[in-house]
């Protein structure tokens, strides 16, 4: 049972919630991708539009957890926490959601680039969610500068404080 509780940390409703909120948009992107492609063929450019857009909210995603959980964990933690749900989310983007949406399903070269362009964008988007974080001082190293700060400054002076 301990083994079970040290797996399921108590912020895994988070994680789950990231990991079907990258899902949820990617899939209704191409659904949406799909739908309009078949419909018409001077439909490029609104496809282009959709395919972009995708993208970018998947990245947008990316950043948001970035941010909160730069703001809720310790830097060592971030990166155990979110590795394994971006593999999962772009194998599962990449292999599953094709699919579910009734795309057809990439070639070879497709899943690899398509792999390596999602699990890249996922790590660089939330890598810049952190460094938002950072900048703003709000994640735990920051927070831990202030109030050691504010130690001294009462150690040093007890009068002001």
């Amino acid at each position: 049972m301990k083994l079970f509780k040290r797996i399921l940390m108590p912020h895994w409703p988070s994680i789950y919630g990231f990991a079907l909120a990258l899902i949820a948009a990617n899939l209704v992107g191409r659904f949406i991708a799909v739908r309009i492609y078949d419909e018409a063929d001077a439909a490029t450019q609104v496809f282009d539009v959709v395919a972009t857009t995708t993208y970018l909210s998947m990245i947008g995603v990316a950043m948001i957890a970035g941010i909160w959980w730069g703001v809720r964990r310790r830097r060592q933690e971030i990166v155990p926490e979110l590795l394994p749900v971006f593999v999962v989310t772009t194998l599962f983007a990449v292999l599953v959601n094709p699919l579910l949406a009734g795309d057809e399903f990439p070639s070879l070269d497709g899943i690899f680039s398509q792999v390596l362009l999602y699990f890249v964008s996922l790590v660089v988007g939330a890598f810049v969610g952190y460094l938002i974080v950072m900048a703003l001082g709000v994640d735990h190293y920051g927070r831990e500068l202030k109030a050691t700060k504010i130690a001294f400054e009462r150690k040093a002076n007890p009068a002001r404080a």
